[in-house]
C-alpha cells in the first residue's frame, strides 16, 4: 500500500526539498475496456507522468477485479471505460469499498458506466447525458478546497459533456463549464460512509491526458480520494487564463455625430451565404470627427497612452484599414506590438504605408521608420 519515499544523501540523514519529494507512493488500480475511449492508450500516458510523481498505476480490462479483497490491495480505483453492466456482487464489493473508506476516482466517460446501478451512479455523483465537442477551459469554483490550492486551471480540446442524474448530496463542484446561458458542474469531489469520490469530465483523447495541466488535476484528485497530501502536488500556473485588463473610461462630454445625405451612394452588403449580395443602398453617412475629438471616443488599457500622430491637412490621402497585431503576447507583457496602417492617396489600390513598434506600456513608438508624405493615424 503506501510507502513513504525520503531523499537522503549517502553522508548523512539530509532531506532535501521536503516540500516536492516526499509523498507517499499510492498504488491506484486503472480499469479500462476496448471501447472507443482506448483506455489502454490514455493508461500509458498517465502512468508515465504519474510514475513520477509517486503514484503506481496497475491496468485491467477484467471487471471481476471489481471485489473487496481486490480493491482494498489498492489506495484508489479508478475508472475509465463504458462498461454498461455491473453485477450485483461487484456493486455491493464497490459501494463497501468505498464506504469503508477507499477512493473512487471516475474519469470522463465513466459516468456512462454501470447504469444499471442507481446507487454507483449516485456514488459518483452524476450521470453523462450527452456532448458536443470544443475548445475550452473552465471556470474553478471553491478556490480555497485541497485539491484547487496552487491550480490555475487549463485550456484543451474535450468533450463538452452535459450529465443528468445529479446527485447533490455531500458533493462539491470544483469546475463548471460554460453551456449556453447555463454553468454545467465539470470537476467534483464526494464523500460516502469513509470514503471519498473525485471525477473530472476531461479527458476524451490523448490531447487531455498529454496536458500537463490535466495531469496535474489528476493527481490531485487522487491523492484527495486516497486521503493523502495534496500540498505535496506542484502548482500548476503555466496555462493561466488572459485577464480582462481595466480600460480607460470613454469622456463625458462627448460632441453628438452629425450626419450628411450621401445620395444612396453607401454600399448596403447584407449578411447571407453569398458573399457580395447588397440591399438598398444606405443614405446617411457621419462626418468625420475633429481629431482632439475622435481621441475621447477611444478606451484603452491603462498604462497605455494614444496621442495623435498626424491628421488632415498634413496627409493627402484617406486611410483605409489599420491592423492591430501582437509579438506573441498581449496586454501586459513587455514584447513590443506591431503595428500596420494601409492608405489609399489616390484611390489607385492599397498601399501599405508604415510600420512600427511601441513598447507596451509606455506608448512610446521605438524604430520609428520615415514616412510616406500620405499618411495618417494615431500612435497608441
Amino acid at each position: 500500500m503506501k510507502r513513504l519515499i525520503i531523499s537522503t544523501l549517502f553522508a548523512g540523514l539530509i532531506f532535501s526539498n521536503l516540500s516536492s519529494t516526499i509523498a507517499d507512493e499510492l498504488n491506484v488500480l486503472f480499469m479500462g475496456d476496448r471501447a472507443g475511449h482506448q483506455p489502454r492508450t490514455r493508461f500509458l500516458i498517465a502512468e508515465q507522468a504519474l510514475a513520477k510523481r509517486g503514484v503506481k498505476m496497475t491496468y485491467t480490462e477484467d471487471v471481476t477485479e471489481i471485489n473487496l479483497n481486490n480493491l482494498r490491495k489498492y489506495d484508489a480505483f479508478l475508472l475509465y471505460a463504458n462498461i454498461d453492466r455491473i453485477e450485483p456482487d461487484q456493486e455491493k464489493a464497490l459501494l463497501e469499498y468505498v464506504n469503508s473508506g477507499g477512493a473512487f476516482v471516475p474519469i470522463h466517460c465513466a459516468t456512462y458506466c454501470f447504469r444499471n446501478s442507481p446507487k454507483v451512479v449516485a456514488l459518483m455523483g452524476a450521470q453523462f447525458q450527452r456532448h458536443g465537442t470544443g475548445v475550452f477551459r473552465t471556470k474553478l469554483n471553491k478556490a480555497d478546497h485541497p485539491i484547487m490550492k496552487g491550480f490555475g486551471g487549463f485550456e484543451s480540446w474535450d468533450e463538452t459533456y452535459v450529465h443528468h442524474l445529479h446527485n447533490e448530496n455531500n458533493r462539491t463542484v470544483l469546475e463548471l463549464r460554460a453551456e449556453g446561458k447555463e454553468m454545467e458542474p465539470w470537476t467534483w469531489v464526494r464523500t460516502q460512509g469513509k470514503g471519498r469520490v473525485f471525477y473530472t469530465a476531461w479527458g476524451h483523447d490523448n490531447r487531455t491526458w498529454g496536458n500537463p495541466g490535466f495531469q496535474n488535476l489528476l493527481e490531485r484528485g487522487i491523492r484527495w480520494a486516497a486521503k493523502d497530501d495534496t500540498s505535496t502536488v506542484p502548482a500548476y500556473l503555466a496555462d493561466l487564463p488572459f485577464p480582462i485588463p481595466e480600460m480607460t473610461p470613454i469622456a463625458k462630454n462627448l460632441k453628438p455625430f452629425e450626419f450628411i445625405d450621401a445620395g444612396g451612394k453607401i454600399p448596403n452588403y447584407t449578411p447571407g451565404e453569398k458573399w457580395g449580395v447588397q440591399g438598398e443602398a444606405f443614405t446617411k453617412m457621419q462626418k468625420p470627427l475633429e481629431p482632439d475629438e475622435a481621441l475621447k471616443h477611444v478606451s484603452v488599457p491603462k498604462d497605455f497612452e494614444v496621442k495623435l500622430f498626424a491628421a488632415e491637412p498634413d496627409i493627402g490621402g484617406k486611410p483605409i484599414a489599420m491592423t492591430w497585431g501582437r509579438a506573441r503576447e498581449g496586454f501586459g507583457s513587455r514584447r513590443p506590438m506591431i503595428i500596420r496602417m494601409s492608405y489609399n492617396p489616390s484611390a489607385l489600390g492599397e498601399i501599405e504605408s508604415a510600420f512600427w513598434k511601441i513598447q507596451m506600456g509606455t506608448g512610446k513608438p521605438t524604430n520609428l521608420p520615415s514616412l510616406p508624405k500620405n499618411s495618417a493615424f494615431h500612435q497608441r
